[in-house]
């Protein structure tokens, strides 16, 4: 596969993965209230910034590793990394939900292992550079993001409330 060809694919993927929460954002601020909206995009801002840093950002080693050894070493480190993560992220959210009295915090370690073994997977696949793992990408990125929204919206519709803004984005990433 051409560099070329894998970036317009990639490119593709990412612009769609965009367009269509943007599209449902306004039809999904009908669903939820102002606070559910709140409550859900802070837990969304700080899993993000957690799952971000999962791996201590190594995984962005992986395609510029020397060999397959190497490369190898890099994944399994940031494996480690990343459970270490997802169980300190699992402690925080038992403190946040103690705090609030409420259980939806519960669900931050879960999607911070979601989000870094997404960074993970992506950074794996891009070290391999097959037509296969370039068209997964691009694939997995309008599922994740499209289909968050969609899932938020149905749930909204089944008046699923905050949960269901949560859960849907667990769901899409998983």
């Amino acid at each position: 596969m051409s560099l070329r060809h894998g970036f317009i694919t990639l490119l593709g993927g990412s612009l769609l993965a965009q367009l269509l929460p943007l599209l449902l954002g306004p039809w999904l601020t009908r669903l939820y209230s102002p606070a559910e909206m709140g409550q859900f995009l802070l837990f969304a801002a700080v899993a993000a910034n957690l799952g971000v840093v999962a791996c201590a950002r190594y995984e962005f080693a992986l395609p510029a590793a020397r060999d397959a050894l190497e490369a190898d070493a890099l994944r399994r480190l940031c494996l480690r990394l990343l459970l270490a993560s997802s169980l300190l992220a699992l402690l925080a959210g038992g403190g946040w939900a103690l705090w609030l009295g409420e259980a939806w915090p519960l669900l931050l370690g879960p999607m911070v292992a979601l989000l870094g073994g997404i960074s993970l997977a992506t950074l794996w696949a891009t070290r391999l550079q097959t037509p296969e793992a370039v068209n997964a990408l691009a694939v997995s990125r309008v599922l994740q993001h499209g289909g968050t929204a969609l899932l938020q919206g149905l749930l909204g519709l089944l008046g699923a409330g905050l949960k269901g803004l949560i859960v849907a984005a667990l769901a899409a990433v998983a």
